[in-house]
């Protein structure tokens, strides 16, 4: 594929750029050179991306796409030789000829599938990108939250026990991003002896978070401890924290049982340790937290969820003109101050032209624009799925309601009980019953009170 589109590139510069000394002459057609010009500025833009992408050849949709351009790029390659030996050899004397590539239009309508498929991939690669990113350039709308948190964490208490401090809320509203901040932090890198860091996530193994854990500690991880059993993995754990100041960061906790699991390796010396969880389980905030309150994320606010978009779309020098600012605060806005939505809908506007026209499309359904996205479809997917039997009718049920309506609970009781979702909790009356599921919903932060009573 490189070779076919460097030489694709090569063969284009020399019919575009043809030197005044080499014999024959030829002369382009006119109608011809627009077409042409095209072909070569989209063998360049491939090229250029083939080149600079080569660290991400596993990003879904690249090797097709490798192969795609290879086909095209050779197909084309013929086509202008074939046609350039043609006419050299049928030109009378050596004279000068008009040079008129066939099948030119073909040829760009088949590069532009192959650049509309570059920009797909390229959205895919800086998404992954932004995900892997220093989390200490995406702080927008946190700062509270990290001044609160770093006061927890490095002021010392009247007790210096270890202490647990869970981060909850709903998925996608930055609870990783600011654990990760925090444990990025000089302060906290300053007043800790050791950091520790693992993602536990929804399939946790047990053995993969001491194995995560210990890599922070100790560094490279010998043959010798990838074969221990998992008591093994863990005592080692707590010898290399032991006596030492330690915060360990567990990241996406959703059940208590990873924690019941890895605590016991976790040493409380009296010396001002400290355990972040995060986790969008109020059940597990509340099981694993050592302190008054667990804490509670909030969904930005406009001026916030504005400024990240901004962050997301324009380079840190880059200006917007006050029509697209306009436009890009209705569009963050629509995101509901989630940030996982913004950054979404920042991924597609980075792409989108910058005129307000092509905004306005956009802001006309920011909600599927959003939906569309894999990434955010999974965070639905994966709260979803981990719920009980006989509270998934009831959150489906929610789907029935426009967008960004609010509904009475106690509405919403009468009409679950007139689904019959609700005769599976036995001893309880309906509206008991609802007030059960409603709670766990919330709890799971998939749905969200606008008030509480």
């Amino acid at each position: 594929m490189a070779y076919n589109l460097e030489s694709l590139v090569k063969i284009l510069e020399q019919i575009l750029h043809h030197p005044d000394h080499h014999k024959p002459i030829w002369i382009l057609d006119p109608d011809k050179k627009p077409l042409l010009e095209s072909l070569l500025e989209k063998a360049r833009s491939l090229r250029k991306f083939f080149e600079n992408s080569s660290a991400v050849s596993t990003v879904d949709g690249i090797r097709d796409l490798e192969r795609l351009v290879g086909v095209a790029s050779q197909d084309a390659e013929d086509i202008l030789e074939s046609h350039l030996t043609d006419q050299i050899l049928s030109a009378p004397g050596g004279k000068g000829f008009t040079l008129s590539p066939p099948n030119l239009p073909e040829l760009n309508t088949r590069l532009d599938s192959a650049m509309e498929d570059m920009k797909k991939i390229m959205s895919k690669i800086r998404m992954a990108k932004a995900q892997d990113q220093d989390p200490k350039t995406v702080v927008v709308g946190i700062s509270e939250d990290v001044d609160k948190l770093l006061d927890w964490l490095t002021i010392s208490q009247d007790s210096k026990a270890l202490k647990i401090i869970p981060i909850v809320g709903m998925g996608g509203i930055g609870k990783s991003t600011l654990a990760r901040h925090l444990y990025d932090h000089s302060f906290v890198v300053s007043h800790f002896d050791v950091r520790a860091w693992s993602t536990v996530s929804q399939n946790y193994n047990v053995r993969k978070i001491l194995l995560g854990l210990l890599g922070c500690v100790i560094g490279e991880l010998t043959d010798e401890m990838l074969k221990e059993e998992d008591d093994q993995l863990g005592l080692r754990l707590h010898q290399n924290l032991k006596g030492r100041r330690y915060l360990i960061v567990l990241d996406d906790v959703w059940d208590t049982k990873p924690w019941d699991d890895a605590r016991r390796y976790f040493p409380d010396d009296g010396n001002d340790s400290r355990i972040v969880v995060t986790t969008r389980e109020t059940k597990v905030a509340n099981y694993t937290s050592s302190v008054d309150s667990h804490h509670h994320m909030n969904l930005l606010k406009d001026d916030s969820s504005w400024k990240l978009l901004h962050q997301k779309v324009f380079a840190p020098q880059e200006t917007c003109t006050p029509e697209l600012e306009e436009v890009g605060k209705r569009i963050a806005n629509n995101c509901r101050g989630l940030p996982l939505a913004i950054n979404v809908i920042g991924g597609l506007l980075s792409q989108a032209k910058r005129s307000p026209e092509s905004w306005e499309q956009i802001a006309k359904d920011v909600s599927s624009a959003v939906a569309d996205e894999e990434q955010f479809l999974n965070i639905l997917s994966l709260s979803y799925n981990n719920l009980p039997y006989h509270l998934k009718p009831c959150f489906l049920y929610m789907g029935a309601f426009p967008e960004n309506y609010e509904i009475r609970a106690s509405r919403l009781v009468k009409l679950w009980a007139a689904e019959g979702f609700l005769k599976r909790v036995s001893d309880k009356s309906p509206e008991e019953a609802a007030e059960i599921y409603l709670k766990a919903l919330v709890d799971r932060n998939l749905i969200y009170p606008s008030t509480r009573a």
